[in-house]
């Protein structure tokens, strides 16, 4: 198991590595007011990603690739927490 907290702008940041052997894999956004988006590179947006509303969670299950994460505004912390094989 790891977890990790990563701060982040209103840049793109990556929140989540690729790793061949996730089983699991929680990404929740830990600020109580500012919106996150998710998405799969560089590219999301907030036009573009998956809203993520303060204090939500969404969870991978057997997905590899990486995750990418932008903050509406602000310095929203988003924190992680993955299984491996």
């Amino acid at each position: 198991m790891r977890t990790e907290q990563n701060a982040l702008s209103t840049s793109a940041e990556r929140v989540a590595v690729s790793n061949q052997h996730r089983i699991f894999l929680e990404i929740k956004n830990a600020d109580a007011a500012i919106s996150v988006y998710l998405g799969a590179d560089t590219s999301v947006t907030t036009s573009t990603g998956h809203l993520l509303k303060a204090g939500e969670a969404f969870a991978f299950e057997n997905m590899p690739d990486e995750v990418w994460a932008i903050a509406a505004s602000g310095t929203p912390t988003v924190t992680i927490i993955e299984w491996s094989r």
